[in-house]
């Protein structure tokens, strides 16, 4: 082998040697930079995976947060529907078992209540109503007292009664406005009038015990007893405009006095002498049979006791202003 092969297999020896020495020291290195780009990587998605599992927990957490709120808030509100509805209940059952209770006044809604009693009444006659009609007259206070049945329910109530009433009234001057000067009668009344009526009132309550009664009345009433007329001279200082200081004539022409316009006091135009009683309608008089009762009223309520009713009774109606009170039991 000649020198000079010997040097040139040497050289390409030496050079694949340091090419194959180079390559081997190359490939380790693009494998470790590639291991850590991997790595790198990897770290990086770590991290992300970390920072949305922290946001997704984060969402769980705040959600877990409002249900528990949602939760506890509902409750919450439940108890108090629930404590409004059983407070209501209480008060209703208290008011039940109030108004059920023997002696409570408290009435139910919808619950029928019954009463019988007694009552009483001043009619006043005045004598303004009485000039009317005509002249003279004086104020007459009738006295009525009777029976009264009462129907009741919702604040509303029916009085049926029945009242025994006296117009009494004095020897009183009085004489038609149609009539002449010489036409003054002393005129004294027994009448007595049975009533039969019935009251519908409304009563607006302040408390359980006490209230407004406000409503009308309707009836009739069954006319008796003698109205008498006995015709009248002026005495001394006697009056003809309003008929004071006039005497009864003891028959006719006695005594013998005229009247303004010329005519006798004590006339014989009519026999009302000597005890004269003026006839009913039926026989031809101006005495009524039948006498109508309607009326405008109010008052106050008084009940302290499911057993025990009473009233103040204040109106006008046919008959005049009438004042009066009501006692009743509750059934």
């Amino acid at each position: 082998m000649s020198p000079r092969f010997t040097s040139l297999l040497i050289s390409a020896f030496a050079s694949s040697a340091l090419l194959l020495t180079s390559a081997a020291g190359a490939a380790p290195k693009s494998k470790a930079d590639t291991a850590k780009e991997k790595a790198a990587q990897e770290e990086a998605a770590k991290e992300e995976a970390a920072k949305e599992q922290a946001a997704k927990d984060e969402a769980a957490k705040e959600q877990a947060a409002k249900d528990e709120a949602a939760k506890e808030e509902a409750p919450k509100d439940a108890a108090d529907q629930g404590d409004a509805a059983k407070e209501k209940e209480d008060k209703d059952a208290a008011l039940i078992a109030d108004a059920e209770a023997a002696g409570s006044p408290v009435e139910q809604p919808g619950k029928t209540y019954y009463a019988v009693g007694l009552r009483y009444r001043a009619i006043i006659v005045p004598t303004f109503m009485m000039h009317l009609f005509g002249s003279g007259g004086r104020t007459v206070v009738a006295h009525g007292i009777g029976p009264e049945f009462i129907i009741r329910k919702n604040a509303f109530e029916y009085e049926l009664a029945a009242m025994f009433t006296s117009y009494a009234m004095d020897e009183t001057a009085f004489k038609a406005k149609s009539d002449g000067p010489d036409a003054w009668e002393v005129v004294q009344s027994k009448i007595k009038v049975l009533y039969l009526t019935a009251d519908f009132n409304w009563s607006q309550d302040f408390t359980p015990e006490f209230a407004l009664n406000y409503g009308f009345g309707a009836g009739a009433g069954i006319v008796w007893g003698p109205l008498y007329r006995t015709q009248a001279y002026k005495g001394p200082g006697g009056n003809d405009e309003t008929g004071e200081g006039f005497l009864k004539c003891s028959g006719p022409g006695n005594p013998p006095t005229q009247a303004p316009n010329g005519q006798p006091y004590c006339g014989s135009d009519n026999g009302h002498y000597n005890g004269y009683t003026e006839p009913n309608w039926a026989n031809g008089g101006s005495k009524p049979i039948i006498f109508p009762w309607l009326a405008l009223q109010t008052g106050l309520r008084y009940k302290p006791h499911r057993n025990f009713i009473a009233r103040f009774d204040a109106g006008f109606g046919t008959s005049g202003f009438f004042l009066g009170l009501g006692a009743d039991y509750g059934l």
